[in-house]
C-alpha cells in the first residue's frame, strides 16, 4: 500500500511534468541521480527541469511539451514572449506588442494563427499549437536553430543540455517557462498586470 505522502509526491511530480517509474503501483520518487539509472528516466540530469523551454532529438518535436499558454493562465513568462515572437514572425502580431503575457491582442492573434494552420482556434497554446510551430524549426548556420516564419526568421540556440536560448541584449539566455526574465519582459512588464 502506498503511503499518502508517496501518492502526493507522485501527483506533484506528474503535475510538474516529471515522469516517475512505478513499482507495485507506488510511484518511486527519490534522488534524481538514482532516478537517472532507471531505464524509464532520462539520462540527462537537467531533462526533468521543467522551468526551461527545451528540446532533444529532431527539431520538429522540440516544442510539443512546453506547457500551456491561455487566457486563464495570467502568468508572464519567457515562453509567452517566445510565442509572441512566433506570432510576429508569421505576421500576426506587431513586434511592439511583445509583452510576455498571453492576453488581449496575443490571444486574438493566436486564434487567427491556429485557424490558418487548421488547428482548433481556442487561443490555448499547448502541444498541438506548439507542435505545429515546431515543424518550422530548421538548423541554421553556426549551430543556430531557426524558426522560419512567413515574414521573419527567429534564431535560437539549443544548448548541450537541450535548453533553448535566445539573444537578449547581446547575450544568449535560456527561455524560462515559469517566469519572465528577458529584458523585453522587464521593460514591457512595468505597466502590465501580474495576474
Amino acid at each position: 500500500m502506498c503511503s499518502r505522502l508517496a501518492l502526493l509526491r507522485a501527483v506533484a511530480l506528474v503535475l510538474t511534468g516529471v515522469v516517475t517509474a512505478t513499482v507495485g503501483g507506488c510511484a518511486q520518487t527519490g534522488d534524481p541521480a538514482t532516478a537517472s539509472s532507471s531505464p524509464t528516466a532520462s539520462s540527462s540530469p537537467a531533462a526533468s527541469d521543467t522551468r526551461y523551454v527545451r528540446g532533444d532529438g529532431p527539431l520538429a518535436d522540440d516544442w510539443k511539451d512546453e506547457g500551456l499558454l491561455g487566457e486563464d493562465l495570467p502568468e508572464r513568462s519567457d515562453l509567452a514572449a517566445m510565442w509572441q515572437t512566433i506570432l510576429w514572425a508569421d505576421g500576426y502580431l506587431d513586434r511592439s506588442a511583445i509583452d510576455c503575457h498571453h492576453a488581449g491582442a496575443t490571444l486574438r492573434a493566436t486564434r487567427a494563427w491556429q485557424s490558418n494552420n487548421r488547428l482548433p482556434a481556442d487561443g490555448i497554446v499547448g502541444p498541438l499549437t506548439f507542435g505545429a510551430a515546431g515543424e518550422r524549426l530548421v538548423r541554421g548556420a553556426d549551430g543556430l536553430v531557426v524558426y522560419r516564419g512567413e515574414r521573419h526568421r527567429v534564431p535560437f540556440r539549443r544548448a548541450d543540455d537541450g535548453r533553448y536560448l535566445v539573444e537578449d541584449s547581446g547575450t544568449y539566455r535560456p527561455l524560462r517557462r515559469d517566469r519572465a526574465t528577458l529584458r523585453i519582459c522587464q521593460r514591457q512588464g512595468a505597466d502590465q498586470p501580474t495576474g
